[in-house]
């Protein structure tokens, strides 16, 4: 456990614009956050080459920042332990699944061969709020990607990561682009 815990401190990184420059070219970028052990887009100013922890797509973000069979709840927020402190689940019909059921209030959120127990409320807030709708009749708009479009998230409207054409609307957890 704290191996895993010094391995993520030692990810940790703070998202930051950039230094301003007359040279400099602003463009959007991905960068970790490591409270929420996620990739957003910020938009960055760039005055050399030498910007680290800042990723052209949101897959190379992911790919070299998050573990490959990292399990999280929603929002990164803590998992839901059961009275004897453990917080891991398993499928249904899994060796010990009665044996590690998840607390009332909570669900399986299943992972590679095991899962983490997450709390069903900040899961459905988390599930609505990616889902929401822009005010006024607006849109969402919404990235190509490699299977199916999807919405652009960020972390805060302040990254400034939206398209100039639109606005951005501000979650509890996430922020997005309408349009």
């Amino acid at each position: 456990m704290l191996s895993r815990f010094l391995f993520l401190l030692s990810m940790g990184v703070v998202i930051q614009a950039g230094d301003q420059c007359k040279i400099g070219s602003k463009k959007i970028m991905y960068c970790f956050e490591p409270s929420r052990m996620a990739c957003f887009p910020i938009l960055t100013v760039e005055c050399s080459h030498e910007a680290t922890e800042r990723y052209e797509t949101l897959r190379e973000c992911q790919r070299r920042r998050l573990p490959m069979d990292f399990n999280m709840c929603a929002a990164n927020t803590p998992a839901i332990k059961r009275e004897n402190g453990e917080s891991h689940c398993f499928h249904e019909g899994m060796p010990k699944f009665e044996a590690n059921k998840c607390p009332e209030g909570s669900f399986c959120n299943f992972g590679f061969r095991v899962g983490v127990c997450c709390d069903k409320k900040i899961e459905d807030e988390y599930n609505e709020e990616a889902h929401a709708d822009c005010p006024d009749g607006k849109k969402a708009i919404r990235t190509p990607g490699d299977e199916f479009d999807r919405p652009v998230f960020g972390k805060e409207c302040s990254h400034n990561f939206c398209p100039t054409d639109t606005s951005c609307q501000q979650g509890k957890y996430l922020a997005w682009c309408c349009k």
